[in-house]
C-alpha cells in the first residue's frame, strides 16, 4: 500500500481526536508518554494524570503480580507487535474489557524508542455474547434435567440435538449423528411385525402435529440393542407459528435422554497501529474529502486508500437508511458543522463500490488542532452483521428454548426464583398440576407439597440439596389444584450467573401415579407368592411334627376309656379329661395353619352370639394345672357376663396365647387375668409379675417367628403374638403389650362387641 506524505502534527491531531480508541505512546520502559481523546474517555484519566506514569496502573492487581504488563512489552519487543484482551481499569477502580495491540517503535538505525498501543473497549462486545452464553447454558440445563430422551431435527428432518439418554439409546454419539437424516439415528420397528415403522417426525414436519408413537414401536439401537419405547413428537414453531423443526420426546421403560449443542462465533483479531485497529477507520480534511482509510475501511467501501484520498467521503462513504432506502445523512457533515461527537443513526447500511449492502454502527468525530480548531473529521465505523446474527442467535435461542418446553405437554417444566417462586409455566405444568399460568406465578412452589410434607420442611430441603448438589432427584406425593394427589418424579436444577450467583432452579415433574400403581401390584403378587411358600411350610410342619404324635395320642386315650372300668369313675373322668386336652390341641394345631390362612387372607370369623367371659374362663381352668406346675398363682376377674358377637374359638386362641406366654415367661409369679366392658368395647387384660419384654423388642413382638427371648429358653416358634394380633384385628380390635412400671408385662385385647361387617383378614 502507498501513502502520502502528511504534515506530522496532522497525523498527531489525527491521533489525539479518535475517541473510540486508546491510542497512546510509552517509553522504553513502559511509562506513558503521549494521551489521546480516545484514552482519556477510556481510561477516565486526563493526559497531566497519567503521563509519567507507568502502564501498569491499567492492569488489575493479580495481573501486576504476575507480571503481565512487562510480559507484554517484552512480547512486542521480541515479536514487533503483542495483541492481548482481557481486564483492565478505569482510573474510577471500575473494569472494562480491552482488546490491546502494542507496537515496538524503533529509529532508522533500529534503536528502541519506545511503544505505541492502541487499545478498545470491547466490554460491550463481551456482554452480548455472555448472555448468548448464558441462554444457551439455560436452555441446556432445562433440556439436559428433562428425565426422558429428547431428539430435536430441522425442517429438513435432519438431526440438530440430541440428549445423552438419547445418545445411550439409539446408540448414537451427538457429534456423529447431528446433520444426519433422523431415520438413520431413530430407527424404529413394529415390534411384532418387525416391519420398519413410520417416523412420527415425517408426519410432524409434514402436518404441523403432534403425533403420538404407535403401540408396539421399538428403537433398534446402532449396536443393534432392542428397546421397547413411547411418547410423542411435536412440531416447533416460531414466533409466527412456522414450523422450523420437531423435537421427539420417547423413552423406554426405564430410561429418558437428551442433547444440546453450543453456538460459538470468532472474533476478528485488531492490528498494533492505526492501520490494524480491528474497526473501519476514515478520516477527512475540513472540506469533507478523504485523508486517510485503513485497510478495514478499504474493504467495506470497495475504495483503495489511493483511490480514495482527495474524494468526497459522500462517494467513498455511502450509506443509506435500510428501512426507507432512501440516502442517510452523512455523520462528518456535521461534525464539521458543529465540532460535536456524531452517533450513526439506527437501521444504517453502508453501501460499497460494488454495491455490497452491510448494517454499521459507531460513530464520527472532530480533528482539532491545539487551538481547538476543527481541521477534519475521523469516522470510526464496523461491520455489524456478526452483531445482528449474535443478537438473533440470542433471540432465536430463547424463543427455541420457549417453544421446546411449550411443545412438552408430559412434563411440568417450569422456573423457579431463588426463594423457590414459580417463575414460569408450560402447558404440561398446567395439565399436570390444574393450575393456569395467571393462579401459579410468584406463588412458591410449596403450594405442590402435602400438609404433612410442608410442615416437615421438605421444600426447603429440596431446593437446598440441588443447590449443594448440583441436582435432585425425588419421588413423592403432590397435590393438584383441586386437592387431588398425584406421585410425580421430579429433577430440580439450580442455574447461575456468568458470576456463578444462583438466580433460581429448573424443575421438571412427571406424573408417575400409573407406574407407582403397577409397582405396588408386583409388590402385592410378591407378597401372596411369599404366602403361598409360608402356607406350604406350615402345612409341613403341622402334619409332619403335630398332628402325627397327637393322632397317636388320641388313639391310646380313647383305646384306654375302652378298656378301664366302669366302677372307676376317677380313672375315666382323667380319661375323658385328657382326651378333652388332646382334642383341643388338635384344634390348636389346626390354628397353626390360620398363620397360611392369614398371610394369603383367607382367615375367617364364625361369628356367633357369646359372652366373653366364658371362653376367658374355659382358657383360665383349662390351664390351672398348667400354671400351678409352674408356680404361679392364676387368678380370674370377670363381671357376670360381656354378652357381645365374636368367633369363641378364636377368642380361645387369643386368651390361650396371652395367657400360656405368661406362664412360660413368668414362671413362679403371679398372673392376674381379666375382662371387662368398656362402653361399646370388652376388654381383655392379661397381667403377670414376670422379666417383662426388651424395649427394643416391643415393637416387633406381633410379627411372625419374632420372640422377645430366645428358643433355647423357652422354645417356641414365635407365632402366637403373631395370631392372636391378626384374630383380634379380624374382629376389629386391637392387642398391645407393654412393660408394668413396678415390673412385669401386660397384654390388653380390645374389642367391639359387634365386629366390621367384613370376617376376612387381609
Amino acid at each position: 500500500m502507498t501513502t502520502r506524505p502528511i504534515e506530522e502534527h496532522h497525523f498527531e491531531l489525527l491521533v489525539a481526536s479518535v475517541r473510540d480508541y486508546a491510542i497512546f505512546m510509552l517509553d522504553p520502559a513502559g511509562h506513558v508518554t503521549s494521551w489521546n481523546a480516545g484514552a482519556q474517555q477510556i481510561k477516565g484519566y486526563r493526559a497531566d494524570e497519567v503521563i509519567g506514569k507507568h502502564m501498569s496502573i491499567f492492569y488489575p492487581p493479580e495481573d501486576v503480580a504476575g507480571g503481565r504488563p512487562r510480559a507484554l512489552l517484552d512480547a512486542a519487543l521480541a515479536q514487533g507487535r503483542v495483541e492481548d484482551e482481557g481486564w483492565r481499569l478505569r482510573k474510577d477502580g471500575s473494569h472494562f474489557w480491552a482488546d490491546v495491540v502494542i507496537t515496538a517503535l524503533r529509529d532508522a538505525n533500529g534503536t528502541l524508542q519506545g511503544f505505541g498501543k492502541v487499545t478498545r473497549d470491547l466490554t460491550a462486545r463481551r456482554d452480548a455474547e455472555e448472555k448468548l452464553r448464558q441462554s444457551e447454558e439455560n436452555l441446556a440445563t432445562t433440556l439436559y434435567s428433562i428425565g426422558d430422551a429428547v431428539l430435536a431435527a430441522d425442517e429438513k428432518g435432519r438431526v440438530s440435538r440430541i440428549n445423552p439418554i438419547a445418545e445411550r439409546l439409539t446408540g448414537w454419539p451427538e457429534r456423529e449423528a447431528i446433520g444426519r437424516p433422523i431415520e438413520e439415528v431413530f430407527n424404529i420397528v413394529n415390534e411384532e411385525t418387525r416391519a420398519p415403522a413410520q417416523n412420527p417426525l415425517t408426519r410432524v414436519l409434514g402436518e404441523g402435529v403432534v403425533v403420538g408413537l404407535a403401540n408396539h414401536t421399538a428403537l433398534i439401537a446402532r449396536d443393534g440393542t432392542e428397546r421397547p419405547i413411547a411418547d410423542s413428537g411435536a412440531p416447533i414453531r416460531d414466533a409466527r407459528g412456522a414450523i422450523r423443526g420437531a423435537v421427539l420426546v420417547f423413552r423406554d421403560v426405564t430410561g429418558d435422554r437428551r442433547a444440546e449443542e453450543a453456538l460459538r462465533r470468532s472474533e476478528e483479531s485488531l492490528s498494533a497501529t492505526l492501520y490494524s485497529i480491528g474497526d473501519a477507520v476514515l478520516a477527512a480534511d475540513q472540506d469533507a474529502r478523504v485523508t486517510r482509510i485503513n485497510p478495514v475501511a478499504e474493504r467495506l467501501t470497495g475504495w483503495s486508500e489511493k483511490e480514495a484520498i482527495g474524494r468526497s467521503v459522500d462517494e467513498v462513504f455511502n450509506i443509506v437508511n435500510e428501512d426507507t432506502r432512501a440516502k442517510a445523512p452523512n455523520p462528518v457533515s456535521r461534525v464539521l458543522a458543529e465540532g460535536v461527537v456524531v452517533g450513526l443513526a439506527n437501521h444504517t447500511a453502508l453501501i460499497s463500490r460494488d454495491g455490497t449492502e452491510r448494517p454499521i454502527a459507531d460513530s464520527g468525530a472532530p480533528i482539532r488542532d491545539t487551538g481547538g480548531a476543527t481541521r477534519g473529521a475521523v469516522l470510526v465505523f464496523r461491520d455489524v452483521t456478526e452483531e445482528r446474527r449474535a443478537g438473533d442467535a440470542l433471540r432465536q435461542s430463547e424463543e427455541k428454548l420457549r417453544l421446546m418446553i411449550a411443545s412438552v405437554s408430559d412434563y411440568a417444566i417450569f422456573m423457579l426464583d431463588p426463594q423457590g417462586r414459580v417463575a414460569s409455566w408450560n402447558p404440561g405444568a398446567a395439565r399436570i398440576t390444574g393450575y393456569r399460568e395467571d393462579e401459579i406465578l410468584g406463588v412458591h412452589f410449596s403450594r405442590f407439597f402435602t400438609a404433612e410434607d410442608v410442615a416437615g420442611g421438605r421444600p426447603a430441603r429440596e431446593l437446598e440439596s440441588a443447590r449443594k448438589n448440583g441436582r435432585l432427584e425425588d419421588e413423592g406425593w403432590r397435590i393438584c389444584k383441586d386437592g387431588s394427589r398425584f406421585w410425580g418424579g421430579v429433577v430440580i436444577a439450580p442455574m447461575h450467573d456468568t458470576a456463578g450467583q444462583l438466580v433460581g432452579f429448573v424443575k421438571t415433574t412427571r406424573d408417575l401415579t400409573q407406574s407407582r400403581q403397577s409397582e405396588e401390584e408386583r409388590v402385592r403378587l410378591a407378597q401372596a407368592q411369599e404366602a403361598v411358600r409360608l402356607r406350604d411350610e406350615f402345612l409341613s410342619i403341622a402334619s409332619h411334627e403335630l398332628k402325627t404324635p397327637l393322632t397317636a395320642l388320641q388313639l391310646q386315650l380313647r383305646g384306654a376309656r375302652d378298656r378301664a372300668s366302669p366302677i372307676d369313675e376317677g380313672v375315666v373322668q382323667k380319661i375323658d379329661r385328657a382326651t378333652r386336652v388332646g382334642d383341643r390341641l388338635a384344634q390348636l394345631i389346626e390354628a397353626l395353619l390360620d398363620v397360611s390362612r392369614i398371610a394369603t387372607g383367607r382367615l375367617t370369623l364364625n361369628v356367633e352370639s357369646c359372652d366373653l367371659a366364658e371362653p376367658v374362663r374355659e382358657v383360665v381352668e383349662r390351664l390351672g394345672e398348667t400354671a400351678s406346675h409352674a408356680g404361679c398363682e392364676l387368678s380370674l376377674t370377670v363381671p357376670a357376663a360381656i354378652p357381645g358377637q365374636w368367633d369363641r374359638l378364636r377368642i380361645e386362641q387369643i386368651a390361650m396365647n396371652l395367657i400360656s406366654n405368661a406362664i412360660k415367661y413368668a414362671a413362679g409369679q403371679p398372673i392376674d387375668v381379666s375382662a371387662s366392658r368398656e362402653g361399646a368395647m370388652a376388654v381383655l387384660e392379661v397381667r403377670d409379675k414376670g422379666p417383662g419384654i426388651p424395649e427394643d423388642q416391643l415393637p416387633r413382638i406381633f410379627e411372625r417367628f419374632e420372640r422377645a427371648s430366645s428358643t433355647r429358653h423357652y422354645g417356641g416358634m414365635g407365632l402366637g403374638l403373631y395370631v392372636a394380633r391378626q384374630i383380634a384385628q379380624a374382629h376389629g380390635g386391637t392387642i398391645v403389650g407393654a412393660n408394668l412400671p413396678e415390673g412385669g408385662a401386660r397384654f390388653t385385647v380390645r374389642l367391639p362387641l359387634v365386629p366390621p361387617a367384613s370376617r376376612t383378614v387381609q
